[in-house]
């Protein structure tokens, strides 16, 4: 299976403001019971999701972006998806308009689903009855008063059902120190199914070896997917992990992929080491290999000059696998060249990315391999 725009950072950046115009209605403000607290979200998951978004603290992250140099050029990909049916003026509920609400958020997870679009998405919130009232009176105050709710009732849970238009719904499922909001509805079942017959992605051992606690004030994304495409040729069962990190010139993901077979991992280096290497001037680069990797950026450390791509380049590791730096500007002239080298939401949205340089390295970790995507901004 090919990485799908769900799991990589258009869609991250999309479902993580939706988060936000959640959480500065109120969200903020909850203490959470220690029953709560002991909620497995991953029990309530669906086994065969596509990627998972988790994080405790959404306002910290929303605070970094809106500061960074890039924040204007990615500003269209918040425009889509649930949260802008929830978030209608994210100015108006800042801390300091918010008469001082906490910066600490809630527990949050995200899952993406077949097909893939903005509506095959869950949101689930660690909160109790008070966190539900009010999500639904920040929805209400967006699409009026007469937000009157259907209530229906599958194997003997309550789903809710809000009108957000004559078209759009948005489904709400509340148990025990959990609530769960999606579009679809069917969503919704498949959650309450993944309790019922025991079949949740907690029983993914693959997924559980590699989800693991993180420090605080933390935004990973998990896909069931190679890094990239290239990787995927293998059909081995693999989940790969993406921690966000962002400052005010680059962004970048880093993590590790996990494969259910034990073979799956020199398979996988096999197929880095049969990439060809590929040289252009300042927009294309692509090394494998360690022993080639070191020597190439060896040779650029020692140039004379450096331009930023050169930098790229030379802020890599000499120990990795592969490494591939390429100008956004390259892969948007011609960006079925790259088919099988990045992501597919990259490759459909380059525009968006033109002024980027994007670094990619491996490197084998302990019998896994572990992956870096930055993005440096250029102007």
């Amino acid at each position: 299976m090919q990485i799908r725009s769900v799991i990589k950072l258009g869609v991250v950046l999309s479902v993580v403001l939706f988060c936000i115009g959640i959480a500065f209605y109120g969200f903020a403000r909850l203490s959470m019971a220690d029953k709560e607290n002991r909620v497995d979200i991953f029990e309530f998951v669906p086994k065969d999701c596509a990627g998972i978004l988790e994080t405790d603290n959404i306002d910290n992250f929303m605070h970094v972006f809106s500061q960074a140099a890039y924040s204007s050029q990615l500003d269209t990909l918040h425009r889509a998806g649930l949260m802008n049916d929830i978030l209608s003026d994210l100015s108006r509920y800042s801390s300091a308009a918010a008469h001082g609400l906490s910066y600490q958020m809630n527990h949050v997870v995200i899952s993406f689903h077949r097909p893939h679009t903005a509506m095959d998405v869950v949101a689930y919130f660690r909160i109790g009855k008070e966190g539900k009232h009010q999500l639904i009176e920040a929805v209400k105050g967006k699409h009026g008063a007469d937000f009157v709710p259907k209530k229906e009732t599958y194997r003997g849970k309550k789903i809710e059902i809000y009108p957000l238009s004559s078209t759009r719904y948005l489904s709400v499922y509340t148990t025990d120190g959990l609530v769960v909001v999606s579009y679809q509805k069917k969503l919704i079942e498949q959650v309450i199914d993944a309790v019922k017959d025991n079949n949740s992605l907690r029983e993914d051992s693959v997924f559980t070896s590699i989800h693991h606690p993180q420090p605080a004030s933390f935004i990973t994304i998990y896909g069931r997917t190679p890094s990239v495409p290239f990787l995927g040729k293998e059909s081995c069962h693999s989940w790969s992990e993406y921690d966000i990190h962002l400052n005010s010139e680059v962004f970048y993901l880093s993590g590790q992929m996990k494969e259910e077979q034990v073979d799956c991992l020199d398979r996988m280096l096999q197929a880095v080491h049969t990439i060809p290497v590929v040289s252009e001037s300042d927009s294309l680069l692509v090394v494998s290999g360690r022993e080639r990797v070191d020597s190439c950026i060896s040779k650029v450390i020692a140039s004379p000059s450096h331009t930023l791509f050169d930098e790229c380049v030379s802020n890599l590791s000499r120990d990795a696998s592969y490494i591939m730096v390429t100008d956004m500007e390259k892969v948007a002239a011609a960006p079925e060249q790259f088919a099988s080298y990045l992501p597919p939401f990259l490759i459909r949205h380059a525009d968006l990315f033109r002024s980027f340089i994007l670094s990619i390295q491996f490197t084998e970790v302990n019998n896994r391999l572990s992956h870096i995507f930055v993005f440096t901004y250029k102007e």
